[in-house]
């Protein structure tokens, strides 16, 4: 048998409201109500080239790696599915165009472009691949105590609304009972975040207290955003509801990100454009979001914010609304 290689990406996931729902003993139905934003920079927001020698299906890898507990757990997971995964060693090649653990969805994308890399590999027929990955990766971020509704997001594309929690249906034999939709327009907007390792998705979802809280909250503005067609049309009610989310469940007063929030609205000052800062959960991060989508934001302004964030020691890049989420 020789070397195997295969090759993938994946959009990452802004969760700017939710509502853990994590209650059914089933992981593949477990996740959470809430909206967000599919994003990519210039590049994928997550690479991954996966590379098989005969083996016993572990991760080989020279040096130290950070994603080795998530790639190991894609590689058990999909066997389920994919016997052969488990033929070979794996050296699993990871980059990304954002910081993990900011609340950019880098642990689905992470799982989602591993799993499907990996199928790539070993001739996995293209369509069933795709299915595959989103059912072992949501499976995944649920063993991990990981994000709760990126993976469904990432299923829908674009602006989600994730209904009802947990993986949705993704063809005949695999999914949950997840709830998801989703609409695309052309967007661009600004992320910024604190340069350094913010607290893992865990430290809230499995802390009793937070998590009631957040559920308290995000189903509150989950009854109106749940009502109507879920189209553009709803801009405002996003960028309202997401405020009034972040405060009510105290987020916002946690991790230093209400500081956060007035340093955006300094530099949306300074740049004289018509945004308003959202946090991102559950990272040390914003995203800047235009009042309206049609007037969008001026190319030469983001730069200015960009700049603007530098100088008040954030890290800040453009991204863009993603519609192919995994490619």
């Amino acid at each position: 048998m020789t070397a195997i290689t295969g090759q993938a990406a994946s959009s990452g996931h802004i969760t700017l409201l939710f509502s853990v729902q994590d209650a059914d003993v089933k992981l593949i139905n477990q996740g959470s109500r809430g909206i967000g934003l599919c994003i990519d920079p210039v590049e994928p927001t997550c690479k991954i080239i996966a590379t098989g020698e005969p083996g016993k299906g572990k991760i080989s890898e020279p040096s130290p790696n950070p994603n080795l507990s998530l790639q190991q757990t894609v590689i058990d997971t999909l066997s389920q599915l994919v016997p052969s995964v488990l033929e070979y060693n794996w050296q699993i090649n990871q980059s990304c165009g954002l910081p993990q653990q900011q609340g950019f969805g880098l642990s689905a994308a992470g799982a989602l472009a591993t799993a499907l890399a990996l199928q790539r590999a070993l001739g996995v027929e293209e369509k069933l691949a795709h299915s595959q990955s989103f059912h072992v990766a949501h499976l995944v971020e649920r063993k991990l105590s990981g994000g709760l509704g990126d993976v469904a997001a990432l299923w829908a594309e674009g602006v989600d609304l994730r209904r009802e929690p947990g993986c949705p249906q993704v063809n005949e034999k695999l999914g949950g009972s997840g709830v998801v939709e989703g609409w695309h327009t052309s967007l661009k907007f600004l992320v910024a975040w604190r340069d350094r390792t913010t607290r893992h998705t865990s430290s809230y979802i499995d802390n009793e207290e937070w998590k009631t809280r957040i559920r308290n909250s995000g189903e509150e503005q989950l009854i109106i955003l749940k009502q109507g067609v879920w189209d553009k049309s709803r801009w405002g009610e996003i960028l309202s509801t997401s405020t009034t989310f972040a405060n009510d469940s105290e987020l916002v007063s946690d991790a230093g990100r209400a500081e956060l929030l007035q340093i955006a609205e300094s530099v949306i000052s300074f740049a004289e454009v018509k945004a308003s800062p959202h946090l991102c959960m559950l990272g040390e991060s914003l995203a800047i979001l235009p009042t309206s989508l049609e007037s969008g934001l001026n190319n030469d302004k983001m730069l200015q914010m960009i700049e603007q964030f530098n100088l008040m020691g954030l890290k800040s890049i453009e991204v863009s609304l993603s519609e192919n989420t995994l490619r």
